[in-house]
């Protein structure tokens, strides 16, 4: 084995003593694999990188990682070779990240994305440890959420454009997300069984290109119940915009296309201005799904899996449920 070159002949031994040890111990590293820089290894990380289910990863979370390494990883830390990568060192950069960086949550993320990484470098061999070992540093604090009550929810049903109130109504009443509702088909929805079938999940690219595919994880495929107040909203919407085929989308915009991710948040910028309600979100609706969800006696594992989650990823407030909420939300048992 190379452990590199030196000035005398007792520096050579005693650097090859030590790696020999170093060896023996399983800690060895190669100099050459050490002196590669973070830039390089993530950049071959990024492009080898699987998922869970070995398979490639989506579009969107990879554009994600590319942006999270480009603004706030590797202009700091992609020049510094793996083998000087300390805990110091991530220490300090990740103190300026959140000193002048992107806010707390997208710190937590970019930690997240390099312990991963390095951890990769340690099974190649590229390290003997994983230096990403600051306490608490990818976990994120989540803001208490105001959740929305269910008079706020039919009120932004009326505020937006009529072929988008099923849309709101659905968000609130099964916890699905954008993506989600956005790659539903008629023929997803059973509505004389009162169930909708989540199978397919349809975004949007950077550039703006179609990203059409299954759920990103197997918890995500999933069949809910509907409540019945809310079947009768969508047998009008069907009748009134959505054509006759079973794979005819359940929303579209103006023209009978798929609704492109910029006009849907126009729309709903524009409700929620309406009713001076700039600070709900979306995504805010599923916390309103949960929470009925728990109104009627559901369990965690049960409220986890309406809203396509894994075990370990609930994190959403369980609010006092509305008074009439078991009056038509369906029984966690027939979900």
């Amino acid at each position: 084995m190379s452990v590199g070159t030196f000035r005398t002949k007792a520096e050579a031994e005693v650097a090859f003593a030590r790696a020999l040890s170093d060896q023996g111990r399983g800690a060895w590293v190669a100099p050459e694999h050490g002196r590669m820089t973070l830039q390089e290894y993530a950049t071959d990380w990024l492009g080898s990188r699987l998922t869970s289910r070995g398979e490639p990863l989506r579009p969107r979370v990879r554009e994600l990682y590319e942006g999270y390494l480009r603004l706030h990883i590797l202009p700091t830390l992609g020049a510094v070779p793996l083998g000087r990568m300390t805990t110091a060192t991530l220490r300090r950069w990740h103190v300026r990240l959140l000193e002048d960086g992107p806010g707390p949550s997208t710190v937590a993320k970019c930690y997240r994305l390099l312990r991963a990484i390095l951890s990769t470098a340690v099974d190649d061999g590229h390290l003997v440890v994983n230096p990403c070992s600051i306490k608490g540093a990818g976990v994120e604090q989540c803001k208490e959420r105001s959740i929305p009550t269910i008079g706020q929810v039919y009120a932004l049903s009326d505020a937006v454009a009529p072929r988008f109130r099923a849309l709101v109504l659905l968000a609130a009443f099964t916890g699905l997300r954008r993506g989600e509702l956005f790659g539903l088909a008629r023929g997803d929805l059973d509505l004389l069984h009162m169930t909708v079938d989540v199978r397919v999940q349809r975004q949007e690219s950077k550039r703006g290109e179609p990203l059409v595919g299954p759920p990103k994880t197997l918890a995500g495929r999933r069949t809910l119940a509907l409540p019945s107040e809310l079947v009768r909203e969508l047998e009008e919407h069907l009748a009134r915009w959505v054509s006759a085929e079973c794979d005819a989308l359940v929303f579209v915009g103006e023209r009978g296309g798929a609704v492109r991710a910029g006009v849907w948040q126009k729309e709903w910028d524009r409700a929620r201005q309406s009713l001076d309600l700039t600070h709900v979100h979306l995504h805010d609706l599923r916390h309103v799904a949960g929470t009925l969800a728990a109104s009627t006696g559901a369990g965690t594992k049960e409220i986890m899996r309406r809203l396509g989650l894994p075990h370990r990823r609930l994190r959403f407030a369980i609010s006092t449920p509305p008074t009439n909420a078991t009056e038509w939300w369906p029984p966690a048992s027939t979900a």
